[in-house]
């Protein structure tokens, strides 16, 4: 079993704190030096426009400044952890009347962009293009669970109604593909007994049919186990106690051979930009690395 020294972390931290984002500093000290919820709720807060929706690059591969129903649902996986604040409710109250004024009738959900995305640098994969289906799950299954939770702060949207939808659309889905499973897992954490009893089997079943155990693999874009189980609470899924430690020891490698842990993407366009939105995804997915780490006892 690898474990992290205090040299790596050490290196780690100065990564982040000399190199990531604002918002990234400001949880580094919060999650390993001192708590400080209000420092975390007032950097998010420089992300929300005044419709009530983030924007202005807090999803670092797209540079919209406009708010977007994804880069909210970015915040909103942050200010969930936080929401016995004041501050951080407030912050909710305007994002979800944001998500109910951008929630699309045709598609009943969210398009995860608007056309305005086009106008500023971004990933490929972002291109805007009309959907046109309906239910699908990223990100509208995970932007469902935040109107579950805080339904307080609705006026007009039945959560519901929309529950039992998207509920029969997941168990109904032949393919789901890997960051429609992660927004589903959120969504299952927001549900009542009785929907979450109605959908595990065909999470779990997703998570067989994605889930790479390829070591060889893990250094390409792929959805090693990690990325699904960061996301759960208790053992959601069954994985080999001899597969969970090879990735942990994985990201030690990583780690220990870099000092921070880089994205395996490239945007393969609008260079100078992807500069910046590299050395921002570095420091994030450093940070939730460590975090991690820490969870599962990798640190000396």
């Amino acid at each position: 079993m690898k474990r992290l020294t205090n040299e790596n972390i050490e290196a780690s931290g100065r990564y982040i704190m000399n190199n990531a984002r604002y918002l990234e500093k400001i949880l580094f000290g919060h999650y390993f030096e001192s708590e400080s919820p209000e420092k975390v709720i007032k950097a998010l807060k420089m992300y929300q426009n005044k419709d009530g929706g983030y924007g202005n690059g807090l999803e670092p591969d797209f540079r919209l400044p406009n708010s977007s129903p994804m880069a909210t649902s970015v915040a909103l996986q942050l200010l969930d952890g936080l929401n016995e604040h004041s501050d951080a409710q407030a912050q909710i109250e305007s994002a979800i009347h944001y998500l109910e004024s951008t929630f699309n009738t045709e598609i009943l959900g969210w398009e995860a962009t608007s056309k305005h995305v086009n106008l500023y640098p971004h990933a490929p994969w972002w291109k805007y293009q009309k959907t046109t289906e309906a239910l699908t799950f990223n990100p509208s299954a995970e932007l469902l669970g935040y109107l579950i939770r805080y339904k307080q702060y609705l006026i007009t949207l039945d959560p519901d109604y929309l529950t039992s939808l998207y509920v029969e659309a997941i168990n109904d889905a032949t393919s789901i593909e890997e960051h429609e499973l992660y927004c589903i897992i959120r969504l299952y954490y927001k549900l009542d007994q009785n929907n979450q009893i109605k959908i595990i089997d065909r999470i779990k079943s997703a998570y067989e049919e994605l889930v790479n155990v390829n070591i060889s693999e893990w250094g390409s874009y792929v959805p090693y186990p990690l990325k699904f189980i960061e996301l759960t609470k208790g053992e959601l899924f069954d994985v080999q106690e001899s597969i969970l430690d090879a990735n942990l020891d994985y990201l030690v490698d990583l780690i220990d051979k870099h000092g921070f842990i880089p994205p395996t993407w490239t945007w393969g366009c609008y260079e100078n930009e992807w500069e910046i939105a590299k050395r921002e995804w570095t420091g994030i997915l450093t940070l939730k690395h460590l975090m991690l780490l820490k969870k599962y006892n990798r640190w000396t």
